[in-house]
């Protein structure tokens, strides 16, 4: 009788193994995972446009339940109108705004801060359903309830990020906690994209080991990419965060040279390469170029080493992608049209998303 149990225990997790595997499962769950980084995405275009609008400040308490009623009467405009009046960027930079100006830098933030719940909700919901029919494959059940986690992780720092705002003598949010904020996002998003090609496409139907030691250098060069990607990534929050493109706006010079004359006006001279408005605007023109260099240049070679047909497909969305970027990177900066800026954020993360893809369908199968 015993063994009948173990027995039929067995054929149930079988069945339930069985069923997570299979095509349909795989498909649902990427298709969650699929939206959930397109949400994310989103999120980033929210977060650039409450940036550029200096407007991350207006709501100056973390509330993750009641946050999500607005003042609804006009005495509750004002006590949240009379709360931001205490702090330094109301003081320096806003003295005599009206309610109506207060209005509208809270909107933004306080979407801002729905899309967040909204993404929770999202991705918490249905993990939860997936869960509970079985729908998911044991392997990766501890790693899906660990990114969850880490969506809340990155509500946490989006709070300690605000609160730096409201200290002493600061006007905006700390670079250095906008930059984590910024990467953390980003980390958070390539890592729900990648779930959801793994889930989409298992160990077993990945290249066979002698076929992945074939494209072994294109697969190190779609590294190489994602390396450079994530410097320019990193480089770009520094530039965004000390709104560095409000000045030197020509292009490829800036005040007439290749390097501009007050590069190093910081002391000591480490606090240019985060604080200098001169200097991150360089560090980013220069790192983004070795960038688009290096990505071109993995576009090249994928396309001469006769790579399957989805790799070549990958590194082709990467080359386009990686044009685009360089455009509205330019054209943000002469223009000095913050949407345009706002979506250069954007394909950044689309950008660092297809290399990923171009490495990822390069992986072999385990031996």
């Amino acid at each position: 009788m015993a063994s009948q149990s173990v027995a039929g225990i067995g054929g149930r997790t079988a069945a339930g193994e069985a069923r997570a595997a299979s095509p349909e499962s795989r498909r649902m769950v990427a298709i969650w995972l699929f939206v959930s980084f397109a949400l994310i995405v989103e999120m980033f275009g929210i977060g650039a446009y409450v940036q550029n609008m200096n407007a991350g400040l207006s709501i100056m308490a973390w509330q993750p339940v009641s946050g999500v009623i607005p003042p609804l009467t006009h005495a509750a405009w004002e006590r949240m109108f009379a709360l931001y009046k205490t702090i330094p960027q109301y003081k320096e930079l806003n003295r005599g705004m009206d309610l109506a100006g207060f209005k509208a830098i809270f909107w933004p933030e306080w979407i801002h801060r729905m899309w967040g719940r909204l993404l929770g909700f999202d991705f918490g919901v249905p993990l939860v359903w997936f869960l509970w029919t079985g729908r998911i494959e044991r392997r990766l059940r501890p790693w899906l309830v660990t990114l969850f986690i880490l969506g809340g992780v990155q509500g946490l720092i989006g709070w300690w990020m605000v609160a730096s705002g409201f200290q002493p003598g600061l006007t905006e949010v700390s670079v250095f906690r906008l930059s984590v904020h910024y990467c953390f996002a980003t980390l958070l998003a390539i890592a729900v994209f990648a779930t959801a090609l793994t889930v989409l496409k298992p160990a077993e139907t990945r290249l066979p080991p002698e076929e992945a030691a074939r494209y072994a250098g294109a697969r190190r060069m779609a590294m190489g990419s994602i390396v450079l990607i994530s410097i320019a990534i990193v480089a770009g929050t520094f530039l965004s965060g000390t709104h560095a493109y409000t000045i030197d706006n020509t292009f490829p010079l800036m005040q007439g040279r290749w390097v501009p004359p007050d590069y190093a006006a910081l002391h000591p001279f480490w606090r240019n390469l985060f604080l200098n408005k001169a200097a991150t605007q360089f560090d980013h023109r220069l790192l983004g170029t070795v960038a688009a260099v290096g990505v071109l240049a993995a576009v090249v070679a994928a396309i001469r080493a006769d790579l399957p047909a989805r790799a070549r497909d990958a590194f082709l969305v990467m080359g386009a992608l990686l044009i685009v970027q360089y455009i509205l990177g330019v054209t943000t900066l002469v223009s000095k049209i913050l949407d345009i800026g706002i979506v250069h954020q954007l394909n950044a993360v689309l950008l660092l998303a297809a290399a990923v893809w171009a490495w990822f369908e390069l992986r072999g199968r385990p031996a």
